[in-house]
């Protein structure tokens, strides 16, 4: 991802597709009896240099340690 940023390309980590894994499987060609997805990291070309954090959850909210 910073590689990719130095070059002026934007990228996400998402774990949305993965209500539909079989089908993304599917689509990328990936064995899906043999191989997990954990999530997808698309690139491409940003719309200016804006760029501003996103809005986190506090991280105590969402790390557990030993427990629930």
């Amino acid at each position: 991802m910073l590689a990719a940023r130095a070059r002026g390309l934007g990228t996400a980590w998402t774990t949305l597709h993965l209500v539909y894994e079989k089908e993304v499987a599917d689509i990328l060609g990936i064995p899906y009896e043999r191989y997990t997805q954990i999530a997808l990291t698309p690139i491409a070309h940003t719309i200016g240099t804006d760029f501003k954090p996103a809005a986190r959850e506090p991280l105590e909210s969402v790390t557990h340690w030993d427990h629930w």
